[in-house]
């Protein structure tokens, strides 16, 4: 990463920005604010996915209310790649010991979940690739644009590691627990992680 010259009136700035990036648990804290927000709001999907009805295949009534299931997945994914990345800041943390940062390092500048999860060593299952696949999409674009960033954004098939294609352009009801699962896997294994900088 090429390093800015830090102008010495931004340097308590820059002395906060480096320590408070250093600190892995304020990762972790911001992930804890996202996924209470999105709690907030869970009920809300819940009622609106129980009002659906399915009629030969097609969705013949919704809510009519509106949708708030981009924004939900937005942040339960906002969260997901704060514990990565609280993780990979704990990993790096002895390249970080005394290093006045002017940007946030390339590191952590991924969104991609299952690299995140790759990048650090979390077991990724092809039920959690999924998940992770459709979060990802949803955090990019899906939840918060109502077009993607680029053409190839439409793009709703994806081959997982298992080999086979699979659709990443919705989310059904089963999916909420099956994200608290991932959650809490993914939790534990980050504290676990973060156990000796307690």
């Amino acid at each position: 990463m090429p390093k800015k010259k830090i102008e010495s009136s931004m340097l308590p700035q820059a002395i906060q920005f480096s320590k408070s990036f250093a600190d892995p648990h304020l990762w972790v804290r911001k992930a804890e604010e996202l996924l209470a927000a999105a709690r907030l709001i869970e009920a809300e999907i819940q009622a609106q996915w129980a009002e659906i009805e399915v009629e030969g295949g097609r969705v013949i009534r919704t809510s009519g209310r509106i949708n708030i299931q981009g924004p939900y997945f937005v942040l339960i994914a906002y969260a997901i790649e704060n514990l990565f990345k609280a993780t990979l800041v704990h990993l790096n943390r002895e390249s970080l010991r005394n290093l006045l940062l002017s940007s946030l390092p390339r590191y952590v500048s991924e969104h991609d979940l299952i690299k995140l999860a790759h990048r650090v060593a979390f077991s990724v299952s092809v039920t959690d690739e999924d998940l992770l696949a459709r979060l990802t999409r949803n955090s990019v674009w899906a939840g918060r644009y109502p077009v993607p960033t680029g053409p190839d954004g439409f793009r709703a098939l994806e081959q997982y590691s298992d080999g086979r294609v699979y659709l990443t352009a919705f989310f059904a009801p089963k999916d909420i627990d099956r994200l608290h699962d991932l959650l809490n896997r993914i939790r534990s294994f980050v504290l676990a992680k973060l156990k000796d900088t307690a």
